[in-house]
């Protein structure tokens, strides 16, 4: 059973989260895989799942040729994808529905992201029955605060 099987079965993301919790399975792991096969620039910029959690979510990803512009930095794109896959995989976590869409994102870059590797956590603020607000922060090597973003999340019940 795939993960859009298993989605429609369940219901939610939120209870999907719970059951696989419940049922010991590797939520991280699934969610890399899940993400990687939906959209290959999630693979190709190196993007690891390091934490599922309510409400809350953690990715890191490398310093490469693939995600660099002029100077040796990370693509202000790049760090947009990692905000937007990060706070909406923490908004996930509480949607009650079975998909969701990206209403609005910002960001705040704060420094150039140039030692890597890099972390991007995302935090829900608030989650109502139809949206969602999270903030995201990215921070390089050292833990310096290198990026601060903030979204807003759509769900979609089907």
């Amino acid at each position: 059973m795939d993960f859009d099987q298993l989605l429609a079965e369940v219901g939610s993301f939120k209870k999907l989260f719970q059951l696989a919790r419940e049922n010991g399975v590797d939520v991280e792991r699934q969610v890399e895989l899940a993400f990687g096969a939906e959209n290959r620039l999630f693979e190709r910029a190196g993007f690891k799942v390091v934490k599922v959690d309510d409400g809350y979510a953690e990715i890191t990803f490398p310093l490469s040729e693939d995600i660099k512009r002029r100077g040796n930095i990370v693509h202000g794109g790049i760090i947009m994808f990692a905000m937007d896959n990060t706070g909406g995989l923490a908004v996930m976590t509480r949607n009650e529905g079975n998909d969701q869409v990206t209403v609005e994102l910002k960001a705040n870059f704060l420094e150039p992201l140039k030692n890597g590797p890099f972390r991007t956590v995302g935090r829900v603020v608030r989650s109502g029955r139809n949206v969602a607000v999270a903030e995201m922060d990215v921070f390089d090597s050292e833990g310096k605060l290198c990026a601060k973003g903030m979204g807003t999340w759509f769900y979609i019940y089907r």
